[in-house]
Parts: structure tokens; sequence; C-alpha cells
């Protein structure tokens, strides 16, 4: 992850931690579909004025595509998740956020078919250990159905997140978001209002709730995660939900008097640790690659963008002399490979074809890059 990707993610981990405390303390004096209606007002004026004063600009695109990514957020995540949050309390709620990265590497590998190497889940396992140690789990008749609605909220997040890698490829960061906020308020104030639910109470939780949620929760933090998610795997951007259970218990703790003890410690300690060290194996990936990707005399070891999985690819020594032996130039690897007008294929085996109609290309996903396995002209017998 570059550090532009790491700043974001602390941000969104920090303001997200908040957000459970100002959502406990308004849900104190409204009801949740009444609260979700006030934080995306706030939220969507925000985003109309960015678009009247051409911060956010729109082009020709399909923006109905959009569907898949707000049914999952804001709508069913806000919907789960705020009236989990009126049954338990802010760090039960914030420990079970911990959970979004297991959902997301486990979903990204059968929709995106991104893996990780096994020091990479031993560390994710470590995090949500951690975060399990921070507040644990006390499933009691009384705040079972809220953690049972947090649990909901987790997958409706790390859906999300999936179809947000997806659609990141078509539509900018700032597009989204602000299709979200509009769409989050019509959803919750007509839901609110149908309901029979819908009122105005202006105190200063309220307020200060729907302001902070409203502006820094779902605005700003939104748009960071959407940069992260169009910037950096799923599998790298959900680590930092562990970060948002630290901030969330620690927010709990100071501001509404939640108790902490050794243990609790221990699992800031160990969830702080994982995060910290994947941050740096992630960077290390990259800069790895990048320093076998310079190119030499021989064209070996090049690096060369896929445009339709929005990936680089490695070009290592032994598919550069696999291109040899097959008779394709390293000019016609990378317009087969660069082309918007090529076709992408997931296999079985978790490999990619990508063809234009006269190449074929096979590559491995691995570590966030991706390897040639070999490239052929089309009719050719493939050998492997």
């Amino acid at each position: 992850m570059s550090w532009k990707v790491v700043l974001a993610g602390f941000c969104v981990s920090f303001i997200f931690g908040f957000s459970f405390l100002f959502t406990k303390n308004a849900l104190d004096h409204l009801n949740p579909l009444t609260f979700l209606s006030y934080r995306f007002f706030v939220a969507s004026v925000l985003f109309v004025a960015l678009k009247f004063f051409g911060v956010v600009r729109f082009e020709k695109k399909p923006y109905w595509k959009l569907w898949r990514l707000i049914i999952f957020q804001p709508i069913l995540y806000f919907l789960f998740e705020t009236m989990g949050v009126a049954r338990i309390n802010s760090s039960e709620a914030g420990m079970i956020v911990a959970l979004i990265p297991i959902i997301v590497n486990v979903l990204a590998i059968f929709m995106l078919r991104e893996r990780a190497d096994s020091i990479h889940y031993a560390l994710l396992l470590t995090g949500f250990l951690g975060s399990v140690l921070i507040v644990g789990f006390d499933l009691t008749a009384q705040n079972l159905l809220g953690k049972l609605l947090m649990l909901l909220a987790v997958f409706s997040a790390a859906f999300y997140t999936i179809n947000a890698r997806k659609l990141s490829k078509e539509f900018t960061p700032e597009e989204i978001s602000f299709f979200m906020m509009i769409t989050g308020f019509i959803f919750f104030t007509l839901v609110s209002m149908l309901a029979g639910q819908f009122k105005l109470l202006l105190n200063v939780h309220t307020v200060s709730a729907a302001m902070y949620l409203g502006i820094l929760s779902s605005a700003v933090a939104f748009y960071l995660l959407n940069y992260m998610v169009k910037h950096a795997s799923p599998i790298l951007t959900s680590l930092f939900s562990n970060l948002t259970t630290v901030v969330a218990c620690f927010a709990g703790v100071v501001f509404r008097g939640e108790r902490i003890g050794s243990e609790q410690i221990l699992g800031v300690t160990i969830v702080l640790a994982s995060l910290f060290v994947m941050t740096i194996r992630s960077r290390q990936t990259k800069t790895e690659s990048f320093d076998h990707g310079k190119v030499t005399h021989d064209n070996e070891n090049t690096i060369i963008h896929v445009n339709l999985l929005g990936k680089n690819l490695l070009l290592t020594p032994h598919a550069y002399q696999r291109m040899i032996e097959r008779g394709v130039s390293l000019e016609e690897l990378k317009k087969v490979l660069e082309s918007e007008d090529s076709r992408a294929l997931v296999q079985r085996n978790g490999r990619i074809k990508v063809s234009d109609g006269h190449i074929e290309a096979i590559l491995q996903p691995s570590a966030g890059v991706l390897y040639l396995v070999t490239v052929m002209k089309k009719g050719e017998r493939r050998r492997i």
C-alpha cells in the first residue's frame, strides 16, 4: 500500500471508531430510522455543495450500476448497524466490526480471485484474536439480537467492499460517495415517514451526532474508503477495521465509562502490532515488485499495467523467454493487456486468461500483482 492509502486507512479507522459513540449518544433521544435520515441529510447537503462548486463532477456514465453498491452501503449496513448499536454498547459493536477483514478475505477468494500468503492470513487471525481480547463476546439473551444485527452489518460491509473494488474501475470515489449519500437520505427519510417515526428533535446530542456522522463518518470517511478500495486490494484495505475496533473501545471507555482491563490492553497491543506488520509487508511486496521491474536491455522484468484488472503484471525473465519461444513480441503483449477491447476470463484454477482475439495471455494473481504464466497466439496449442 502507498503512504496515501495507509494515511487514509488511519483516518477512516479513527472516524469510524468514534462513530459508534456518537450513534449511541444520538439513539438515546431518537429512533434509528429518524437518526439515519438526519445524518444522511447533512452528508447530502455537503455533497450537493461540492457539486455546486465544481468539486464533484459527473460524466456520461451508467450510474445505475451503482445500485449493487448502494444496496449494501448505505442501506443495509447502516440499517443493521444502527439497530445493533441501539441494543449493545459501543465497544461491543466496534469489536464485531473486526470481523470484516475475515469476511472480505473469504469473499475475495471466490469473487475477485485475490489471495494472499499464509503469513498474511496468520497475521489476520492474530489481529482478530486481539480484537476479541479487547471486549470479548458476552452472548446474553439481552444483547444477542444486537450482536446478530451487527453481524449482518459486517456481511453488508464486506459485500460493499468487494463490489466497490469492481465498480471503482469505472467510477471515481467522488461519484460513488455522492450517490451513496443522496440515496441514503432519500431512503431512510421515506422509510422513517412511512413508519410514522420521523420527528424533528434538535438538541446538543442529536445535532452533534448528525454533524459528526454526516460530515466526517458519512462523507469524508466514505470518500477516503472509496479512494482506498480504488488504489489497493480489499484484502489490505479491510485490515483497518481492526484499528477501528481499538478506537471504538477507547471511545467507549473514556466517554461512556465502559471498563477496560489488562486483557483489553493486551488485545490493543496485538491488533496494532498485526496491523503494523501487515502494512510493512504489503509495502515491501510492492517495493520488491518494482525493484525487480526495472526494464533491462533484453526487456526482461518489465512492469505492464493490465487495464481490465486494474493491476500491474510482473514479466519475469522466465516468462519473457516463453514469449520468445512463442514468437510474441513485448509490444504485442502490452497491446493485449493494455487494450480496453480485450476480454478477461477467470479459470477454475484461479488463473486469468486475457485475450484480444489474436493473442491469449494466462496470468496468475499473487500478493497484489499478476505474473505471466504463458502467452500464445490464437490457434496455437497451449504448453504451460
